[in-house]
């Protein structure tokens, strides 16, 4: 597993198409943080200018905003990077080769989802300079931004999850994204759904399977155990559906 581990951030790291998606994702997030920027110096100008006695409000204008963009971000980003995962080890055969080797499914699923997910956090992570430019200007509540940056890595696990059960089912690396990303917008969307809806029984469960809805809690700087979970528990889903598909390629092998 390790070996494989190692193998698929060799991978990552080594493909054109990561430093293209990064350097795509790093400067529009840079573009939000730049317009949240812009709001924030101008709504203190009109504190000042009015002087009126209330608090600039770091955590609404300029934080919240840029998680919630980044957040949009990934719904893209996440289908690019997982679209090769399994699909290209089958237009390419060594997908076989990898069933021979003494590994069993849920070991093949777990190494090339946790490379998968490192380079996702590494790349969520350099946004953090953003961060450190927004303390070098002024106090920002660090609980809000570790509350956020925990949602988007669980956020982006569970993007993962579907992309990498996407890529199970195609040898074709375009379907299998757009596949994913597919199955990622439905769960986004019924957050919007629920909406229209009346109040019942439906709709609750329809807003509590939405995959934006519990991560409102994390943007806030509020840890929720039951979003948490949620989240944890809707990768799992998708691993195991995975998994599943990987042994019937072997049984049908």
């Amino acid at each position: 597993m390790r070996s494989l581990f190692v193998k698929e951030l060799r991978l990552y790291f080594t493909a054109p198409i990561f430093y293209a998606v990064a350097c795509v994702f790093l400067i529009i997030a840079g573009i939000f943080f730049s317009n949240a920027m812009i709001r924030e110096s101008m709504f203190a100008s009109q504190i000042a200018q009015y002087q009126m006695n209330m608090p600039v409000g770091l955590t609404e204008i300029v934080i919240q905003p840029l998680f919630d963009g980044i957040s949009l971000l990934m719904l893209f980003l996440v289908p690019l990077f997982s679209m090769r995962l399994l699909a290209e080890e089958k237009a390419s055969g060594t997908i076989e080769l990898l069933f021979t080797y003494p590994l069993t499914d849920i070991t093949l699923v777990a190494a090339k989802y946790l490379a998968g997910l490192t380079v996702l956090v590494i790349l969520i992570a350099c946004t953090g300079a953003y961060m450190g430019i927004l303390a070098f200007l002024s106090p920002i509540d660090w609980g809000v931004v570790i509350s956020s940056y925990t949602g988007l890595v669980l956020l982006a696990g569970s993007f993962l999850a579907v992309g990498l059960f996407a890529s199970s089912l195609t040898k074709n690396q375009i379907i299998a994204a757009s596949a994913s990303f597919g199955l990622i917008l439905i769960f986004w969307a019924m957050g919007g759904l629920s909406e229209h809806l009346s109040s019942g029984l439906t709709s609750k469960v329809i807003t509590e399977l939405a995959l934006l809805t519990h991560l409102s809690s994390f943007l806030k700087g509020i840890l929720v155990l039951k979003d948490a979970a949620y989240y944890v528990f809707f990768s799992l889903f998708f691993l195991a559906l995975t998994v599943s598909v990987l042994e019937s390629r072997r049984w049908r092998g």
